[in-house]
């Protein structure tokens, strides 16, 4: 079986909409796909970079969305002594930037998390070029894959649980201090 037709029978995603599979899923579909490369596809999952340039770039990529995402958060503190020590990365990408810059500014949790992963959903579909059929498609669906399986998970609920482990992991740090 080629990329060609895996690609072919994937479904379309959408930014924030239910992952019709998880990216587990999805690599047992690549299992003996002529085209594919398991090492890079796991490279991907893991944001690392691999032998394929896709892996490469995304990899520079989330480096990049890190460090500016850092230097944002840092320049909203009081203190202005505060410095941000960036990791270094091959490119930069001027759009992305000013994407991440307006995400930043909303004051809403969920919704900066949305423009953000938005950035990084258009980030990896630009990586990817214009050929349909090509391994690169299919390492850009990962990316999408992980996004829209993340937001399944956010929710009130999940939320509710995350503050208050928060607050009773402090609890116990004030404890024991």
């Amino acid at each position: 079986m080629s990329a060609i037709y895996l690609l072919s029978s994937l479904p379309t995603l959408e930014l924030g909409a239910e992952a019709p599979f998880s990216v587990e899923e999805l690599r047992k579909r690549c299992e003996g796909i002529e085209g594919v490369d398991l090492n890079d596809f796991d490279a991907v999952a893991a944001g690392i970079p691999g032998s394929h340039q896709f892996t490469i770039d995304y990899a520079n990529v989330l480096i990049e969305i890190k460090n500016a995402t850092a230097a944002f958060r840092a320049s909203k503190w009081e203190n202005g002594d505060i410095r941000v020590a960036e990791r270094s990365h091959a490119g930069c990408h001027v759009s992305l930037r000013q994407k991440l810059s307006d995400a930043m500014n909303i004051q809403n949790p969920f919704e900066r998390e949305l423009a953000l992963e938005q950035a990084r959903w258009q980030m990896a579909d630009e990586l990817a070029g214009i050929d349909y059929f090509s391994e690169a498609k299919i390492y850009a669906y990962i990316v999408k894959l992980q996004i829209n399986s993340r937001f399944a998970c956010l929710n009130n609920e999940a939320g509710k649980l995350a503050v208050e482990d928060f607050i009773k992991a402090n609890d116990r740090e004030v404890k024991e201090g």
